[in-house]
């Protein structure tokens, strides 16, 4: 293979790179602030749950994860969700930047204040109101930059799926790295791409944040 054919033929895997990244952010996304907001505002026994799963999962290595539930769960004791080495590391990777969003999510919380809450229930709103209409719009703002950084992690970690079988870029190098024996350009040209698909986005959400924190003087 020319370094042409290596570099179109890794392409290929891109889709499928992106799908778990995006899938598992968005997992993450559902999982993140509902976490951060319990922590924050709910009682004891919630907030020590929420701090152990966060623990969990920040602190067990993605690898670990992905195999037990695709080896364990999946192959070994037959639940059919987790037969499918695609969805087995889009939901680990899930699991993880729900841990990974709650804490940026309640971080975003605490840059707010107490104030803006106090001044939404005494125009009358409820609590939950309060969370949805004046809290929740100001977090997003405020978590944008660490959001970026979250989605650069897991288009990263999205590579430990090569090792359950997932056809993405990684897998697509170590293929050609084992039909070509060429165990040089296939990683380089990955290796860029992985910095194409990650510091764009990142970047751009970085100053996005920045410049919308500065207009609304959050």
């Amino acid at each position: 293979m020319t370094p042409i054919e290596e570099l179109l033929y890794i392409l290929e895997g891109v889709p499928t790179t992106l799908a778990i990244s995006i899938l598992s952010f968005l997992f993450g996304l559902i999982l993140g602030i509902p976490l951060a907001f319990l922590r924050e505002y709910m009682g004891k026994s919630l907030r020590i749950l929420v701090d152990i799963y966060e623990k969990f999962f920040r602190t067990v290595p993605e690898l670990v994860l992905m195999l037990f539930f695709y080896l364990g769960l999946g192959l070994s004791l037959g639940i059919s969700l987790f037969k499918d080495a695609f969805f087995s590391a889009t939901f680990v990777l899930g699991l993880r930047s729900g841990a990974n969003q709650s804490q940026i999510f309640r971080g975003a919380i605490r840059g707010i204040g107490e104030t803006q809450m106090l001044v939404a229930r005494s125009l009358g709103l409820s609590k939950l109101q309060a969370i949805f209409y004046v809290i929740i719009p100001q977090t997003f703002i405020i978590a944008t930059p660490g959001l970026g950084s979250e989605y650069a992690l897991l288009v990263k970690d999205s590579a430990y799926s090569f090792i359950l079988g997932v056809i993405d870029m990684m897998k697509k190098a170590d293929i050609i790295r084992k039909t070509t024996l060429d165990m040089v350009f296939p990683y380089i040209a990955t290796a860029f791409l992985y910095i194409i698909l990650t510091f764009p986005i990142a970047i751009y959400l970085d100053k996005w944040g920045g410049r919308k924190k500065k207009q609304l003087g959050l």
